[in-house]
C-alpha cells in the first residue's frame, strides 16, 4: 500500500505504483494545467479508473491528481459527449452507483438522535455566522434549504435545472435560472451566500469565491458544504469512495485548503461555526468577508 502525502492508495492501480497506468492518464502539465489556488504546476497522481470501471462513467480514463499545495482535482475533466446522459439532475431516474449502506444509515440515525437534522443545524450555525439579511442559495434545487432559512432571510435561489427552479418557484421563491458562472447579479446585493456540494462542481473554484465576494456586502458570509477529502471514509474507501464522483466532481478539499481558497478570495474562516472534525466525512467552513476582490473570474 503506497502512500500520498497521507493519503493510502492502492497498488497496483494507482497511476504512482504502475508505469503503465501512468501512461493512460494525461498529466495536467502537459497540457499546460496550473493550480487556481496557488499557480503551480506541479501535480502527484492520487488514484485513476481505467474506461469500464464502474465509477468511471466516461469513455475515456480519468484521473484524481493532487496539487503541492494540496488541492484535489479531477484530470482529465470529460466533455458533456464523453459522458452518458444521467438524465434531469432533480428526476427521479438517475443512476446512483453506492455501496451497501447499512451502517451508514445506522450512524446518521445515531447522529440525527444527537444532533437533529444536518439541514436545521446547517440553518442554525449560519444563523450564529449571519442572523438576517438577503440570501442566495447557490444551487438551490427544489428549494428545500431555503424553506428553512425564510423565516429568518429573504432568500432567493441560483439553479441551472429547469425542473428544480420551476418547483422552487412554486414554493414561492424569487430563482435565477443559471449556473454560478454565467448568473449576472449586482455587486453587495446579498448578506448570505450558502453552497451545499456545489463548490466540488465549479471549473474555477476559487474565481468563483471571488464572484461571491463581489455579490456579498461587508461582512458578508458565505457557507460551504462539500465532501471531505482525506476524511473517515476517502481514507477508507481509496479510489471507492463516493465522493470522487468521476465525471461531476472537479474538485476536492480538506479543511485547510477549503480555508486557503476562502482567504484567496477576501474571505476570513470563522473558527466558529466550523465543522472539520476529525472523523467528519463532510466538510462545511463559513467565511466572512474582510476585503473586497476587484478581479473579474
Amino acid at each position: 500500500m503506497a502512500q500520498h502525502q497521507g493519503l493510502a492508495v492502492a497498488e497496483p492501480r494507482s497511476p504512482s505504483t504502475s508505469s503503465a497506468a501512468q501512461s493512460r492518464v494525461r498529466s495536467p502539465a502537459d497540457d499546460d494545467w496550473r493550480c487556481c489556488l496557488c499557480g503551480s504546476n506541479r501535480f502527484s497522481p492520487v488514484y485513476e479508473w481505467e474506461v469500464g470501471h464502474r465509477r468511471n462513467p466516461a469513455v475515456i480514463p480519468l484521473g484524481v491528481w493532487e496539487c503541492e499545495c494540496g488541492l484535489a482535482f479531477l484530470h482529465p475533466v470529460p466533455k458533456e459527449d464523453q459522458l452518458p446522459s444521467q438524465g434531469e439532475w432533480w428526476s427521479s431516474g438517475r443512476p446512483d452507483i453506492r455501496r451497501r449502506r447499512g451502517f451508514k444509515r445506522f450512524r446518521e440515525a445515531f447522529q440525527r438522535t444527537l444532533f437533529g437534522n444536518p439541514k436545521e443545524r446547517f440553518v442554525k450555525y449560519t444563523r450564529k455566522a449571519k442572523d438576517g439579511g438577503r440570501l442566495l442559495d447557490v444551487g438551490c434545487g427544489t428549494g428545500a434549504l431555503m424553506n428553512l432559512m425564510a423565516p429568518y432571510y429573504e432568500c432567493e435561489g441560483l439553479e441551472p435545472s429547469p425542473v428544480g427552479a420551476e418547483e422552487a418557484r412554486r414554493k414561492g421563491f424569487t430563482i435565477i435560472e443559471a449556473t454560478l458562472e454565467e448568473a449576472e447579479i449586482p455587486p453587495q446585493r446579498y448578506d448570505v451566500a450558502t453552497l451545499q456540494s456545489v463548490i466540488e462542481h465549479l471549473h474555477d473554484p476559487v474565481g468563483m469565491l471571488k464572484k461571491l465576494n463581489r455579490m456579498l456586502k461587508p461582512s458578508g458570509v458565505v457557507a460551504l458544504k462539500t465532501p471531505k477529502y482525506r476524511g473517515m471514509s476517502c481514507r477508507r474507501h481509496g479510489r471507492e469512495w463516493n465522493g470522487f464522483r468521476l465525471g461531476y466532481h472537479t474538485f476536492l478539499f480538506t479543511g485547510a485548503v477549503l480555508g486557503r481558497a476562502l482567504e484567496a478570495a477576501g474571505f476570513e474562516v470563522l473558527e466558529s461555526p466550523r465543522r472539520d472534525r476529525p472523523l467528519d466525512d463532510i466538510l462545511i467552513l463559513w467565511g466572512r468577508k474582510v476585503r473586497a476582490v476587484s478581479s473579474a473570474p
